[in-house]
């Protein structure tokens, strides 16, 4: 198989052509002259981009692939044969030759690579606002044989330049590869939290350090807030590579007369931690550290004069970066750094955090939603620490704590707390909830940071009178309509039931008496308020089937109605995967709704053989579940359901509806008492509210009262 060619998913030829995966996969079964896979697997086949190109161009189904696309394609197929840092670093290298030497013919062959890579190179190292770090940096960055890949991304790349430009190619390829999340192979800090964290450090304008800079976020955005110099080390040569393009496009795109265009930057590559190269004496350092590295150096750095504040335990390398970082700048200088909301509270850098405390130098610590920080689930927290300055007034008293998880706009939130704070400390007012000032003598047990254990929360009004009386009203008519619907001792089998002939679903289903169609792909779950928009159908998930309630999830509808037809009144619905197994006959309120991917749908062909509430019932037995239940899960609790394996004993048709009715008052009855609960629940729940929210029983003595006493 040869390696010069390009190739592409089918995910991205249907972006290529602007329609659905699904396209693709029909042109694929009914053309045969469809470009067969190069390469990928069977479940996901790969295709040489050029033929996929004639082929939709023959067809006439898309125009003529765009060169920003092509040089995408061509980036991510030369990932198969070198890292994807190294290839962006290539490719934005010549880019920015091309920008300063517009004039530079594209490569043709293998051997032009090399030549042109090494002229690109010096065009960066000689860049505006380029010093000696870049040149020894490119140095570092390792060095690749080049093939027919590397020529094709060099190539696509020119191409691309020749079309849209080569400042706004290199952008668009940065910007994509950044944001694909993990496959990047890294986590890029967001554009918006580097700005919140370089407005943190304060309007200093003198030299911005990034020791842990990865592809140059934050130092673009402290070149944007005015600082003269900005200087970054990263310990990938292949990223640090990246983040000195950037730079070097920042620069040959700003305006020369302005001011704030006059940025100097350096960028290294080298271990932070064990060997930094720049001097001590930053304005300021914000960074992203890496998180829970436990070969960060704790073994060679033993010894070392850095812990001022302490030894930083093996499992706490933010530790360890806080105070190389504040050794790295001037006394009073600021320090920023985004860190996991672990190394506020763990037990083993306690002792640390505590010395920091007594310092001054940790000033304030802001926690931001779950998400917030990209491809971080967890809800990360930026703290603000000033070196310790000997000539400063007395060291702080308190420090600044916040809790932005909750806003719609954190960084707005996080900026007005700051700026406020920074004004007047000592004048700063609690916000119950969101942010307060902290004594240190309240801190410096635990040393536990973490902000919202120390934010006095908003007093959560209780539920007002009359709506106390409305849910216990419910509660009582649900209750009453409880005892009501309470079954009847079933009816004694007929002695001939043990010799009743049974039959297994997977033999009905092929008798065509039952069909049993394949769960529908899961749909995006609403917000509570939501419905359904224009054009969406409502799916039912095995949670509804557990809770009795009606479809809660909503997204369109199934493309071919033959394979996931909306229910029907009458149709049998069952968890996939489930504790116990609950099968429940559709009613008017689901019918037109669709099963969700969790759920089982099974319909009834022939009414005079099966009835749908005998049938339901048997597979909610115990004696129906063993039958269905095909394997645990690990925590061996919940087990996979196929109904396939379920053997139905094959009563007369009369018999299976007088038994079928039973099984639904059955069913009246569970869903009745579902309602009873949840009812005496919320009941429970808001009258405890509204007594710790002030409202005293003496002064409303109903709302106790049993029931059967009760006088209005």
């Amino acid at each position: 198989m040869t390696t010069d060619r390009v190739e592409v998913t089918s995910a991205d030829i249907a972006r290529i052509a602007d329609v659905r995966p699904t396209a693709v996969s029909n042109w694929r079964r009914r053309h045969e002259d469809f470009p067969q896979p190069v390469g990928g697997t069977e479940r996901s086949p790969r295709f040489d981009l050029a033929e996929v190109e004639a082929w939709l161009l023959r067809e006439r189904k898309a125009p003529q692939i765009p060169p920003g696309q092509r040089l995408w394609q061509a980036f991510d197929s030369v990932r198969s044969v070198m890292p994807a840092d190294d290839a962006l670093g290539m490719a934005g290298t010549l880019l920015l030759h091309l920008h300063e030497h517009p004039a530079t013919p594209a490569p043709t062959r293998v051997s032009d690579c090399e030549h042109l890579l090494r002229e690109a190179e010096r065009t960066l190292s000689q860049a505006r606002g380029a010093r000696a770090g870049v040149t020894a940096l490119l140095a570092h960055c390792p060095r690749h044989e080049f093939g027919p890949r590397q020529l094709q991304l060099l190539s696509a790349a020119a191409e691309a330049a020749a079309a849209n430009g080569a400042a706004a190619t290199f952008d668009e390829l940065c910007a994509r590869h950044l944001s694909s999340g993990p496959r990047a192979g890294f986590s890029a800090t967001p554009p918006a939290l580097a700005d919140l964290m370089v407005h943190l450090a304060g309007p200093v304008h003198g030299t911005l350090l990034d020791p842990a800079c990865g592809s140059g976020t934050l130092l673009l955005a402290a070149a944007e807030h005015g600082y003269q110099r900005v200087q970054g080390q990263e310990l990938n040569p292949s990223l640090a590579r990246v983040t000195a393009v950037r730079l070097a496009f920042r620069a040959s795109t700003a305006d020369p007369e302005q001011v704030r265009a006059a940025v100097v930057y350096d960028v290294h590559a080298d271990d932070f931690l064990r060997s930094p190269v720049y001097p001590r004496k930053a304005s300021a350092v914000v960074t992203n550290p890496p998180f829970a590295d436990r070969t960060w150096g704790y073994e060679d750095l033993a010894d070392s004069v850095l812990w001022e504040y302490g030894v930083p335990p093996r499992a706490e390398s933010e530790l360890a970066w806080i105070q190389q970082a504040l050794a790295h700048v001037v006394p009073g200088a600021p320090v920023v750094l985004l860190m996991p909301p672990a190394a506020a509270v763990r037990p083993s850098g306690r002792r640390i955090r505590a010395e920091l405390l007594r310092r001054g130098a940790l000033r304030a610590v802001f926690s931001l939603p779950p998400g917030y920080a990209a491809h971080y689930a967890l809800p990360l927290q930026l703290w603000v620490l000033h070196r310790p300055d000997p000539t400063d007034a007395p060291r702080p008293a308190h420090i600044l704590v916040a809790d932005a998880g909750d806003s719609q706009d954190p960084a707005a939130l996080v900026r007005d707390i700051w700026d406020t704070y920074s004004a007047a400390p000592e004048a700063f007012t609690t916000r119950p909830g969101v942010a307060r000032t902290v004594p240190l003598a309240d801190l410096l047990d635990d040393a536990d940071v973490t902000p919202r254990r120390h934010l006095p929360q908003l007093a959560q009004p209780g539920a007002s009178l009359k709506e106390l009386t409305a849910t216990r009203s419910a509660f009582e008519e649900a209750a009453e309509a409880l005892l009501s619907r309470l079954p009847s001792l079933p009816p004694s089998p007929p002695a001939e039931w043990a010799e009743t002939r049974s039959v297994l679903l997977h033999d009905l289903i092929r008798s065509g008496a039952v069909v049993l169609h394949h769960p529908t792909p899961a749909r995006k779950v609403p917000l509570a308020e939501e419905s359904p928009g224009p054009g969406e159908a409502r799916f039912l998930t095995a949670a509804d089937l557990a809770t009795g309630r009606t479809a809660s999830n909503s997204g369109p509808a199934p493309e071919d109605p033959l394979r996931s037809p909306p229910i029907r009144v009458g149709d049998i619905l069952m968890p996939a995967i489930t504790r116990n197994v609950v099968a429940r006959v559709a009613t008017e309120e689901d019918a037109g709704s669709y099963p969700s991917a969790s759920v089982h749908h099974i319909r009834i062909t022939d009414p005079e053989l099966l009835d749908p509430w005998f049938f339901a019932g048997y597979l909610s037995s115990s004696e129906g579940s063993r039958q269905a239940s095909t394997a645990t899960s690990t925590l061996g609790v919940h087990a996979r359901i196929d109904p396939r394996r379920v053997r139905l004993p094959l009563l007369p048709i009369e018999q299976q509806r007088t038994y079928g009715e039973v099984f639904r008052s059955i069913s009246e009855f569970t869903r009745v008492l579902h309602t009873v609960h949840d009812l005496g629940s919320e009941l429970a729940r808001d009258a405890t509210d509204a007594l710790a929210a002030g409202l005293h029983p003496t002064d409303h003595p109903q709302l106790l009262t049993p029931a059967g006493e009760r006088t209005d």
